[in-house]
């Protein structure tokens, strides 16, 4: 299985000289199986490019599905929805997977960001047809060679990581979470951080041991990595995390490699060279490989080797 990264950020696109190296683009991964099959995990600003490769791939295809996961509907996590080039094509059928949000219906909120106020073509103009599924955690399902499981996190009006399994080995993708102890984040946004009562301590210790179990093994993680130790201390009930949280979580389930991910946009290209620097070494010392992602930052899941960069 290999994974190729078209958007590493987390809230808003920053590209520019200061991120050229890690890149600008919110979050968006490609998987391949070895048979080919390609899974698209979140549709941050990165789908577009990702878009553009696959719809020049499938040029002259009559008919192609491709599957789109998501890990919740934040604006960094759909915004490159409506530039989705096989949306465009006549043939081509679009099935997104997702958490509900709230009490709408998922086709009512991917479709919002197209309206007219929005954007010059509604959702149901385009050629391509869509088709909305909805995940919930625990409820496992399989996508061509992908087995998925979802996985609940605590983030701000709820997300799902999703545990992946193809070609024999397993990889999991997890943006976006708050820690398991601080605080449990609802179907609400908080403008300070609220004492978890005990009932949502229990909540908390349940997701965790959740979360870490269905970690178990697996081989690489991508873990939403936003914050630096002393931002997240000024910002807990944002609903992320910092990479000593992931590695702390690896490290229980015995993962054996951990990519920093979802970066905030005030970390630059020079900040970004001393967390990996920092986590690299407390990674070692913990036994888990550490890398941060990048865009166009392409490896094979169960392969010890440095990452690629695609042309």
């Amino acid at each position: 299985m290999q994974l190729i990264f078209w958007g590493v950020r987390g809230s808003y696109p920053v590209p520019g000289p200061a991120t050229v190296r890690y890149g600008g683009h919110t979050s968006c991964v490609e998987l391949r199986s070895h048979n080919g099959e390609c899974l698209v995990v979140d549709a941050g600003t990165g789908l577009r490019g990702l878009g553009k490769k696959l719809a020049g791939e499938n040029f002259h295809s009559d008919e192609t599905e491709y599957n789109l996961v998501l890990s919740h509907v934040h604006w960094d996590h759909i915004q490159g929805l409506p530039f989705f080039e096989p949306a465009y094509m006549g043939g081509s059928k679009i099935v997104v997977h997702a958490p509900r949000a709230a009490a709408d219906e998922l086709r009512q909120v991917i479709g919002g960001i197209t309206r007219h106020e929005f954007f010059p073509v509604d959702l149901d103009a385009v050629p391509a047809s869509f088709e909305f599924r909805e995940v919930l955690p625990g409820r496992e399902f399989k996508i061509g060679a992908f087995e998925l499981l979802p996985i609940g996190l605590n983030h701000p009006f709820g997300a799902v990581g999703y545990r992946i399994d193809a070609d024999g080995n397993s990889m999991a993708y997890i943006s976006d979470t708050a820690p398991f102890d601080r605080m449990l984040h609802k179907q609400h946004f908080t403008a300070a951080p609220e004492e978890p009562s005990v009932e949502d301590r229990k909540v908390l210790d349940d997701m965790r041991t959740a979360l870490v179990k269905a970690l178990e093994d697996v081989d690489t993680v991508i873990y939403d990595t936003h914050f630096t130790s002393d931002e997240y201390e000024h910002f807990p009930h944002w609903g992320h995390s910092t990479p000593d949280h992931a590695l702390d979580i690896c490290e229980q389930a015995g993962v054996r490699q951990l990519i920093l991910y979802h970066h905030a946009p005030a970390h630059d290209d020079n900040m970004m060279d001393k967390i990996g620097a920092e986590y690299r070494q407390k990674g070692s010392k913990q036994g888990v490989s550490v890398l941060v992602a990048r865009e166009h930052m392409q490896l094979t899941v169960g392969v010890t080797t440095n990452p690629g960069v695609a042309p």
